[in-house]
């Protein structure tokens, strides 16, 4: 058979189909001449829908036009209702993942928290899957710092347990160190009961869910009956936890004309690149937002993009609310709704205001997801016009605000911490791209200025990092940051400009103000200004590493013990056996039964403490002790 011919009999065999579709609901799928699926659809009427691709007049677009050359064939598969038709093509989309089919850019599991309320002492813990297994699940989380935090909070507030023991099963003798510095109740050695430590897990999932004030309410009359009941000690607990969690809740930012619980949902559109945003509501006040990045190569219409940001979220949420609300429409709005209500086990209502707060709300959410485009398209650009140079939009806002002569791509920053003039240290972090270079951190100790001198502290540390560079012939970073005011930022110039680095770009941040330095005049950006977020995350890390630094130095001058002296017992063992007896004179009493209970000592080191005691019965005086 001629290749024409067997053109002819391949167009009459589709033609075949096209006439052979049924006149009711499914799914359609088109394949190319190798049989991969290329495209996933859904259809009120097939027969409608599937003919539109194959018809040759119309207005299609070009990349449409592009689809319908690769289709070779097709498949289609009847349901009996639309919502049916839509909950399949969900399913063969995720099995496929066709090419011309909206996509996430970064398709990756996003972490849940999860809550085991299918067990008697329910843990809170952190999964990458929801199961139909009775446990309460929260998420998805695009952000694992802001997940990592909730989960941090919430277990150490309500004092629900993250260990992965069976109870009341599996127990153990004592208490781990959560129960020590009051992040866990112990169920496990017996110190919560049943009733108690349910209370605790239904108050964190209540918290979680944003029911923060019914929760609150709850402790103040917890509070209100232990006072009454003179337990005074208790009391005071639960009143620290309310001014916690009120603490944390002030944060979170109400939504003017919003009551109740409800989903945001939005999308941003740019050719072929879209930003999809979902802000969730809980008791009127902004719970999380959530951003996800999608990518189409056809050119569809902004409906489309919401169709696939809503199939994306709520296919694998953790909670839906009752009521959504959309930036743009999406086709067949109630079989959406239909399979959204399928997901909750009860009603959702798909809704698209027109006015008022609740048009205002989502006009937000799109704000955000523009926002959120916008950023995500000026990385792209500026990745392709440098592949070297990864630039953030704060970069350039910095840039713009400072009036620096090159983008700060990399940043240095310097802090001094010292504790009343004594072991004075310093700190050096470096920023690339925004992000957090570790690599590049260095610590010093002061060598050469005694008491409380921070410029000249200052002008020694600049002078021997930079000294040491210029040495080897290499470069300082895009912009020098220290940790001050006028007088720090003096201090680091005299050292630049002796060491013949006059163009390096220098400022000082002050924490008061939170007021930048220059050396031709102060200004202050906005709070929300990301370029001053990116000035703040620079200047805490470098103060957080030097505190850490400050505090080893002097923590090895503070714990400095006799139980130094005794061979195979080391820093670990040292402070178990104080943590476990208070003092070196209750060590000195003890026998070998009671230190051999002592966690991590074996009979070795019992053997050398006894024996070092023997020889050693009292310390002298002047000696560490």
């Amino acid at each position: 058979m001629s290749r024409e011919a067997k053109a002819d009999k391949e167009e009459l065999d589709l033609e075949k189909k096209l006439a052979l579709l049924p006149e009711a609901p499914g799914v359609y799928l088109h394949k190319n001449k190798q049989g991969k699926v290329i495209y996933v659809g859904k259809a009120k009427l097939l027969t409608h829908r599937v003919r539109s691709y194959f018809h040759t007049g119309g207005d299609k677009d070009a990349k449409t036009k592009l689809l319908v050359k690769q289709i070779d064939d097709f498949d289609y598969i009847v349901t009996d209702t639309d919502a049916d038709a839509l909950v399949l093509e969900n399913q063969l989309i995720k099995e496929y993942r066709p090419l011309y089919n909206i996509r996430l850019k970064d398709d990756k599991s996003y972490p849940y928290l999860r809550v085991s309320l299918n067990e008697p002492f329910p843990r809170i813990s952190v999964v990458r899957r929801i199961e139909e297994d009775g446990a309460r699940y929260f998420g998805p989380f695009t952000n694992v710092h802001a997940m990592r935090h909730t989960l941090n909070f919430g277990a150490a507030a309500f004092q629900v347990r993250t260990c992965h023991l069976d109870l009341p099963e599996n127990t153990v003798p004592r208490p781990c160190l959560d129960y020590q510095i009051g992040r866990c109740s112990a169920p496990c050695v017996g110190y919560d009961s049943l009733e108690g430590y349910g209370k605790k897990v239904s108050q964190l999932v209540r918290f979680l869910d944003g029911g923060d004030s019914e929760v609150v309410a709850e402790l103040q009359k917890d509070m209100q009956q232990h006072s009454e009941s003179l337990q005074f000690e208790e009391a005071a607990k639960v009143r620290d936890l309310i001014e916690q969690l009120e603490k944390t809740t002030d944060k979170a930012r109400p939504v003017s004309g919003v009551q109740g619980n409800c989903d945001l949902c939005a999308v941003a559109r740019e050719r072929g690149d879209a930003s999809g945003v979902i802000i969730r509501v809980r008791g009127g006040k902004i719970l999380s937002s959530l951003h996800f990045l999608l990518a189409d190569k056809l050119e569809s219409g902004l409906d489309v993009f919401m169709a696939q940001l809503l199939r994306e979220y709520y296919s694998r949420a953790g909670d839906i609310p009752g009521e959504i609300y959309l930036s743009h429409d999406v086709d067949d709005r109630p079989s959406w709704q239909a399979w959204l209500s399928e997901q909750r086990k009860r009603p959702v209502q798909l809704k698209l205001p027109q006015r008022g707060a609740k048009k205002d709300a989502v006009e937000l959410a799109h704000t955000n997801a523009t926002f959120k485009l916008r950023e995500i398209l000026l990385k792209h650009e500026l990745h392709h016009q440098s592949r070297l140079i990864k630039v953030t939009p704060a970069d350039i806002q910095l840039q713009e605000a400072l009036d620096l002569h090159t983008t700060p791509n990399t940043i240095e920053c310097f802090d001094i911490s010292n504790f009343q003039g004594k072991e004075t240290v310093a700190s050096l972090v470096f920023f690339k791209a925004g992000k957090p270079l570790k690599s590049r951190y260095r610590r010093f100790r002061i060598k050469t200025v005694e008491g409380i001198d921070d410029f000249a502290s200052m002008a020694e540390v600049l002078s021997r990092y930079y000294g040491k560079l210029v040495e080897k012939g290499l470069p300082t970073a895009d912009l020098v940051m220290v940790d001050g005011g006028a007088g720090q930022l003096s201090a680091a110039r005299a050292v630049l400009s002796e060491l013949g680095l006059h163009e390096t770009q220098l400022i000082g941040l002050a924490k008061k103000q939170e007021t930048i330095h220059r050396e031709n005049g102060t200004i202050n950006l906005s709070r929300s200004s990301e370029a001053l977020k990116l000035l703040q995350r620079v200047r805490d890390e470098a103060h957080r590493f030097a505190i850490t630094y400050h505090r080893l130095v002097r923590d090895r001058k503070t714990t400095a013990s006799e139980l130094d002296l005794i061979p195979g017992i080391g820093n670990m063992k040292k402070l178990a056996l104080l943590h476990f007896f208070g003092s070196v004179a209750q060590i000195r009493k003890a026998d070998a039964e009671a230190l051999g209970e002592v966690r991590g000592i074996n009979q070795h080191d019992v053997v050398a403490i006894l024996a070092y005691f023997d020889q050693n019965p009292e310390a002298k005086p002047g000696e560490i002790s």
